[in-house]
């Protein structure tokens, strides 16, 4: 395990910051109203129309589009303009590159408030890992993003199992962290648009963390479980196998991102198992360190959960959280 460097994106890749395989929407769509674009749950009352604001509504929509199409070809005007300008700063030119790409296709999903909070939640995820490795004394890559299905971040010289597990988590803390404060933040704020922004933010970032913690290589959740015992990987097996079949059988569309994790997944366990069959395991850490990692992972979890769960009753309790899945 020391001195190699995983490749992102595969069974040895580090850090990847996955998002769960259907992200939701904001809890509230922006709805046509007479003057305008207005925050409102779905099946809420809409804003009554007057005759001139009838005759009004197409123009204003046509202007929208023509706008918002202006918008997408001066985005990639600019990317193709001052792309090469990027190449200049070397390590980080894939960072900054990646990162347009990726908001783009956020804000296509979200809109531009959303799709931005919530791949820079992403970024703060990818950013716990820098830190951690950073405090390991341990090279880490910046990351890069993968254009609507999360970022990666590479790493190498990992002394053992302890260390990779320590670098592992420090994603989903710092991550969960950030959700949290969008959490506190929200429940600041009078009611209104800005509000529900961010609690929609702090419910994605925390179900983005939980996600991440699913016992499985090349998920965090893998490379921290697996320090405690291979066997919890084959439990990740189980419970995306689980996630799998539960959008099968209610005839949602399945993510095929979740497949390629799934065989990522058992390529990597099984490699484990012969790996220790064939004696070539490293030497299993203390008990007192394998308790620690276990409790902080649980920790993790319940964390994100209780965070996740609570983001999605303050938007039921305000009405507007029954598209939050």
């Amino acid at each position: 395990m020391a001195d190699e460097i995983p490749a992102a994106g595969t069974p040895g890749g580090y850090g990847w910051a996955a998002p769960p395989s259907a992200p939701p929407p904001p809890p509230a769509a922006l709805i046509p109203s007479g003057d305008g674009y207005s925050w409102r749950a779905e099946g809420g009352p809409a804003a009554p129309l007057t005759p001139a604001s009838i005759h009004r509504a197409p123009a204003r929509n046509q202007q929208r589009r023509g706008g918002l199409a202006g918008g997408v070809l001066a985005a990639l005007a600019a990317a193709f303009k001052y792309g090469f300008v990027l190449l200049k700063f070397g390590k980080l030119s894939g960072t900054f590159i990646s990162f347009g790409l990726s908001l783009l296709i956020y804000i296509g999903l979200f809109g531009w408030q959303f799709g931005l909070g919530a791949l820079l939640l992403i970024a703060i995820h990818e950013s716990g890992h820098m830190i951690f490795a950073h405090a390991q004394k341990l090279p880490v890559s910046s990351p890069f993003f993968l254009f609507g299905f999360g970022a990666v971040v590479t790493t190498r010289g990992f002394r053992d199992a302890r260390q990779e597990a320590i670098v592992a988590i420090g994603g989903p803390v710092v991550g969960t962290a950030a959700a949290l404060l969008c959490y506190a933040f929200a429940l600041a704020l009078p009611e209104g648009q800005t509000r529900y922004l961010f609690l929609a933010l702090a419910y994605w970032g925390c179900l983005v963390n939980l996600f991440n913690l699913i016992p499985m290589s090349p998920l965090d959740g893998g490379r921290v479980a697996s320090a405690v015992s291979k066997w919890a990987n084959v439990a990740g097996i189980g419970v995306l196998v689980v996630l799998i079949g539960g959008y099968w059988a209610s005839g949602a569309n399945i993510n095929p991102f979740l497949i390629i994790i799934l065989l990522f997944g058992i390529f990597s366990t099984v490699g484990r198992f012969r790996s220790s069959h064939a004696g070539l395991d490293p030497p299993p850490l203390p008990s007192y360190v394998r308790t620690a990692i276990g409790l902080a992972y649980v920790a993790m979890l319940v964390i994100s959960a209780v965070g996740m769960s609570a983001a999605h009753s303050t938007l039921l309790s305000h009405g507007i959280g029954q598209q939050v899945v």
